[in-house]
């Protein structure tokens, strides 16, 4: 009885531990060789000190900083965020603005929050801004602050996978994501050796 209670301590353990172990995750093959160009040719003054010593932490690391000429629509903004942030240029929720809204216009604003969170990245959700909060002065500035918390700045990572076809990444033209979140140690390794961690 005492060697099975080890083992569950041992798996609980060891399924608390996994994320902090920095697994690979899960590049496309074209991102990994993405990576590897932006690595040993794009960038091969700046890593090429510590591609020699396989030191691929610190590679991961340089990707993980956050870009702040680059720009990137948002995929997840939560409800609450939208009524209590204060988006980058100094914008916050109008409830007035809101309030004053067609009965439609509000209606399809609820609906389209219904799932708690909305994806700025898709151009249906910031049409939906333009046609919701349409015209000039108070909806203006509404709509205003909708695409000024709709957007954030990438990290190096992020930046280099972008899309940029429709926007290139500028604050007023911000690229869309293909990848999100931080680079691992393990994904440098792959993206260098070819094998996969």
């Amino acid at each position: 009885m005492h060697h099975k209670t080890w083992l569950r301590v041992a798996w609980i353990l060891a399924l608390l531990l996994l994320p902090q172990l920095g697994v690979s995750q899960g590049l496309t093959d074209a991102q990994y060789q993405a990576l590897n160009t932006d690595i040993t040719v794009t960038n091969q003054a700046e890593f090429a000190t510590l591609v020699a010593a396989a030191h691929h932490a610190a590679i991961a690391d340089a990707y993980n900083v956050v870009q702040s000429a680059f720009w990137v629509w948002r995929v997840q903004l939560p409800e609450k965020e939208i009524y209590e942030a204060t988006a980058y240029d100094g914008s916050t929720w109008n409830w007035t603005t809101y309030i004053a809204q067609s009965v439609q216009e509000r209606d399809g604003w609820a609906v389209m929050n219904r799932p708690g969170q909305i994806n700025p990245s898709l151009p249906q959700v910031r049409g939906a801004y333009d046609k919701i909060f349409s015209g000039t002065g108070a909806a203006a500035t509404q709509r205003a602050y909708l695409y000024a918390i709709s957007k954030r700045q990438a990290l190096r990572g992020e930046a280099l996978f972008a899309n940029t076809s429709l926007g290139n990444g500028q604050q007023a033209t911000p690229a869309t994501m293909t990848y999100i979140g931080s680079i691992t140690r393990l994904d440098v390794y792959y993206a260098l050796s070819g094998n996969r961690p």
